[in-house]
């Protein structure tokens, strides 16, 4: 397996990156082009979209079922849109499983969305009651100024970074780079993580595969070698494929990224190797040499680590099961590593499911990462961070919702209930029964605040969901795009305008998790 997964043939480490092949659409002029795209319009206007197969970019409805259709279309949609010239960089996703590539030139909530196309002499404009959602051609993430940066969470599920700059009686404030300084209702903030000072960002996006090596996988029990492929802000694979970079791993490191999937999973995550191509775990001996790594093997219901050395038996280090994985078709995956503890371990959704202790001492020798997909299933990998970790684990928001006061949670285990009222001099403000305190932030592991269930709720009508370069996610009602800015408003944060380029994509009435 390559790199990779144990009730599998063992062949490649098994990785593989790939993607859905292009699809043989038929070929057709500009001007049928055109004609095709109008039709679209209209039958979108009218409520009732056909199946449409052209070169414009539209798709005819797929045969696969719920949920994992939109996700598949959606694979396949990028993938074909790779390599295409001009404006045609977005796609506009619509509830029957049709797609049309182009570039989002409006909204507003009484036109709906104006769409332009290469092929087209004037704008299209569509009714968002019939789509699903848009990906975009997202530009690179900005920077923050120095200062108290956190992992802010919501009750919606909606998460975000950004510098705490204050506290209210009714919000939290923070400055952010798509949107600047953001007032949050505190009723609506579940969780504020303030983020050590010092630590490192190695890698954030991916923008592109450049720096990336592509790999070749040569097994005949995984099939013919595919590609990962790159479109708006993630890798996409399908065939079996392998893709690889040096990011200089430090010896504490913490990788996190959002998995999406349809079908089966089969993937193999190679941490701390030295060699970008793919290695065969069942004929390891007879590859060229290679240092010790890592193999997390992610499947549909578990995850395993396997250390893997040359002239050294494989041996699993054990594994856990994760049963939600059956129920869902994306997740939030991070990885740990810790030279000094000989510490590997994984969480998901913001829970560790296992920490592994390696015996034998730390088998990973590169600074390298490789992704090895194993051609089962089609799958996203997006919104990668590598960062230096201080190995802290945060955990999950306990404090319950509904709750009267603030809880303040600090790095020794200590707790303080009461409320948080600003902060001042890198100090946290806090009030308890016993009296005022004011609390180091870099003492602090994170902020519970007072919540209310229904405070970021908004009529399924008027939802949309975006998601940023950065990883960050926000629900808003959205009232107009234009480059010069997207303005937007919320129950949670009110009204703000937002960096277009900032935003990857798009999703139309999305369910409240």
């Amino acid at each position: 397996m390559i790199d990779e997964i144990k009730n599998l043939p063992l062949g490649k480490e098994q990785g593989g990156d790939g993607c859905p092949s292009r699809p043989r659409l038929r070929s057709e002029s500009p001007l049928g082009q055109v004609a095709a795209a109008t039709a679209t319009w209209c039958a979108a206007l009218c409520g009732s979209l056909g199946v449409f197969k052209n070169s414009c970019g539209r798709l005819g409805q797929p045969s696969l079922p719920s949920p994992w259709r939109s996700f598949a279309v959606f694979i396949f949609a990028a993938v074909t849109a790779i390599g295409q010239a001009g404006e045609n960089k977005s796609t506009l996703h619509f509830k029957n499983g049709d797609w049309l590539r182009g570039a989002l030139a409006g909204y507003d909530p009484a036109v709906g969305v104006t769409w332009r196309h290469a092929d087209a002499t004037a704008p299209l404009q569509f009714n968002t009651g019939q789509l699903t959602g848009i990906t975009l051609d997202g530009t690179a993430v900005g920077q923050l100024a120095a200062g108290n940066l956190c992992e802010v969470q919501l009750v919606n599920g909606d998460h975000f970074r950004g510098n705490l700059a204050g506290a209210t009686a009714e919000h939290f404030l923070f400055d952010t780079w798509h949107a600047g300084r953001m007032q949050l209702l505190r009723s609506a903030v579940r969780k504020i993580a303030p983020l050590p000072k010092g630590l490192k960002t190695i890698f954030q996006g991916p923008e592109s595969d450049d720096g990336w090596t592509h790999g070749k996988i040569n097994n005949e029990a995984i099939g013919e070698s595919g590609n990962w492929r790159y479109h708006n802000g993630g890798f996409h694979a399908k065939a079996a494929a392998s893709i690889a970079r040096d990011l200089g791993l430090p010896d504490s490191s913490h990788i996190s990224f959002d998995l999406e999937w349809s079908g089966a999973m089969h993937l193999a995550f190679a941490l701390y190797t030295d060699t970008l191509q793919p290695i065969s775990l069942s004929t390891k001996e007879n590859e060229p040499d290679f240092s010790g790594f890592y193999s997390i093997q992610v499947n549909s219901y578990s995850v395993n680590l396997l250390p893997v050395k040359k002239h050294t038996p494989l041996t699993y280090l054990g594994q856990a099961t994760v049963p939600s994985f059956r129920k869902k078709t994306k997740s939030r995956l991070e990885f740990f590593a810790n030279k000094a503890q000989r510490l590997i371990a994984v969480a998901i959704d913001g829970k560790v499911i296992r920490k592994w202790f390696d015996a034998k001492g730390f088998t990973g020798e590169g600074t390298g990462i490789r992704i090895v997909h194993q051609g089962r299933g089609a799958v996203r990998v997006s919104n990668l961070r590598v960062e230096e970790w201080d190995g802290r684990f945060k955990g999950p928001p306990t404090h319950p919702i509904g709750a009267k006061d603030d809880l303040v949670k600090l790095i020794n285990n200590d707790r303080m209930q009461g409320r948080v009222n600003g902060i001042e001099g890198g100090k946290l403000n806090v009030t308890t029964v016993e009296g005022g305190f004011p609390v180091p932030l870099d003492r602090v592991k994170q902020i519970e605040p007072a919540t209310s269930k229904t405070a970021a709720d908004m009529p399924l009508e008027h939802r949309m969901r975006a998601h940023f370069s950065d990883g960050s996610r926000l629900t808003f009602k959205l009232n107009r795009w234009a480059t010069d800015g997207v303005e937007a408003q919320s129950p949670s944060f009110g009204n703000a305008t937002f960096k277009s380029g900032s935003i990857i994509r798009l999703e139309f009435q999305p369910p409240k998790k």
